[in-house]
């Protein structure tokens, strides 16, 4: 803030003047400055295509202050971030509240448990699902058409910008399916009903991704006909380039509208947690929660996984110590995992990548937000494994099209998972609505998520920082002696 205090003081001369304002806006804090005279951005200062668009990347991610300049003032506007209780200790309390209320309830007559059930906490949850449900739909197409539009820019960086996207894509894709058939074996599919392979199921559920009409998916809430729009009107603004600038610029300014409402929905998440599992014990179907046991075993098995993989390639094909490289990884691995943050350990990462692992600065410079956004192996294992193990819990027919629709869906959904509280709860809402599972599994996949989260953002900088370093290395622009060197 200060640096681009100095550099208007620069440009306008000791004289200038400038007009502070302070203002909280739907639980948000935001600290603007207005600046009369000439247009000058000293915001977006670097000039290339490059600058422009890891800019882009940074201001969704809230890590730089957004510029406008109307009517002779230059208009700077940061997003202050304030210290937030832990989810998991809010959940933890809505837990251990649900659990109290719980046993109260069992002194109360029948009459009264089935008035809180049926009359009260019922209609409340379905009124709450179906405001996630009309708002998860347009928030998943927003993100995925503005992220398929977003890559295009990357593309266009030359050979750097394209590999990364062909690596990011692809390796998520194979982690997740190389993975999720190997813990098939942990789950009964046989019992779930018939798993013979049906070509006539494949070709329909391929022929169902193509809708009616553009408004059918969002109505009917079909999430893999939203994406397929999402993608057609990502694809179409990328052909068009400037043509479709104006269309481009209204669904940023959408999808910032789209995702403020799902971050202030996601406030109440703790009170939908409380009165779920509330109802549950009123119904005597709480087991139900404790039958998703196998959730946490599979979804950590699945991180060392990763981790074991990526460490392997980096160690055996650049030749460096497990030790060493280890140590190298571990400062960002420990901010992900105590903070379930990526955004937080992002100035770190930088540093590791490009001081500590030998990574040229143009890789970095690209990959490094890119990558904290697009490439999330760990959330699209963390998507599976949820999908089948509520299938499981929940006796939904598991057959092979049914799993290569949730692979589709766990890839997609971690490509595309909005970078805010809200954006899990959104991304559940659309697995299991796809998957068939009933709602109630979201009350599930929410509370574990707040414990595997801290896990997902761990092992997805991790496998981030491993990728860089063999694209860098594919590339020739790694700095061998430096990654193989001991502190």
């Amino acid at each position: 803030m200060e640096e681009i205090l100095l550099k208007y003081q620069d440009a306008f001369g000791t004289k200038g003047t400038f007009q502070f304002q302070c203002r909280k806006r739907m639980n948000r804090l935001y600290a603007g400055f207005s600046i009369p005279g000439e247009r000058n951005d000293v915001v977006h200062t670097d000039s290339g295509e490059e600058s422009a668009v890891m800019q882009g990347i940074l201001s969704g991610m809230g890590e730089i202050p957004t510029w406008q300049f109307k009517n002779g003032v230059n208009y700077l506007t940061f997003t202050l971030k304030k210290r937030k209780l832990s989810p998991a200790i809010s959940l933890l309390a809505a837990v251990a509240l649900a659990l109290f209320c719980g046993m109260v309830s069992i002194f109360l007559p029948e009459k009264y448990v089935n008035f809180l059930s049926e009359e009260m906490i019922t209609p409340v949850f379905d009124t709450f699902m179906g405001l996630l449900s009309a708002v998860a739909g347009p928030l998943i197409f927003l993100s995925v058409a503005g992220g398929i539009y977003n890559i295009g820019d990357i593309a266009t960086l030359g050979k750097v910008g394209r590999r990364m996207i062909s690596r990011f894509l692809w390796m998520t894709l194979i982690f997740t399916t190389v993975f999720g058939v190997a813990i098939l074996p942990l789950f009964p599919l046989a019992g779930s009903g018939s798993s013979s392979f049906q070509l006539s199921e494949l070709l329909e559920m391929v022929l169902g991704i193509v809708p009616d009409n553009f408004f059918a998916p969002f109505l009917e809430g079909n999430p893999l006909q939203i994406i397929f729009l999402a993608a057609l009107a990502g694809l179409a603004m990328l052909i068009l380039g400037n043509r479709a600038a104006a269309v481009s610029s209204f669904l940023d300014q959408a999808n910032a509208i789209v995702l403020l409402i799902m971050e202030n929905i996601s406030a109440f998440v703790p009170v939908f947690i409380f009165g779920s599992l509330f109802n549950m014990i009123l119904g005597k179907n709480f087991s139900v929660l404790l039958k998703a046991y196998k959730v946490l075993p599979v979804m950590l098995l699945g991180d060392v996984f990763l981790m074991a993989v990526y460490t392997g390639l980096v160690c055996i094909r650049k030749k460096v110590s497990v030790a060493v490289f280890l140590k190298k990884v571990f400062p960002v691995f420990l901010i992900g995992l105590t903070t379930a943050s990526s955004a937080a350990a992002f100035l770190e990462n930088r540093k590791v990548c490009e001081e500590k692992l030998g990574i040229d600065k143009k890789i970095v410079n690209i990959g490094v937000p890119l990558g904290q956004v697009v490439f999330m192996p760990g959330f699209s294992i963390l998507y599976f494994v949820m999908g089948i193990c509520m299938a499981e819990i929940y006796g939904v027919k598991i057959s092979p099209v049914w799993l290569i629709t949730a692979l589709i869906i766990a890839v997609v959904l971690a490509v595309a998972t909005p970078p805010i509280p809200g954006g899990a709860l959104a991304c559940y809402t659309i697995l299991l609505l796809q998957l068939e599972i009933p709602a109630q599994a979201i009350v599930i996949a929410v509370a574990i998520n707040v414990i595997l989260d801290f896990f997902a953002t761990a092992v997805d900088l991790f496998c981030l920082e491993a990728e860089l370093t063999e694209l860098a290395g594919d590339l020739e622009m790694l700095d061998v002696e430096k990654i193989r060197k001991a502190f």
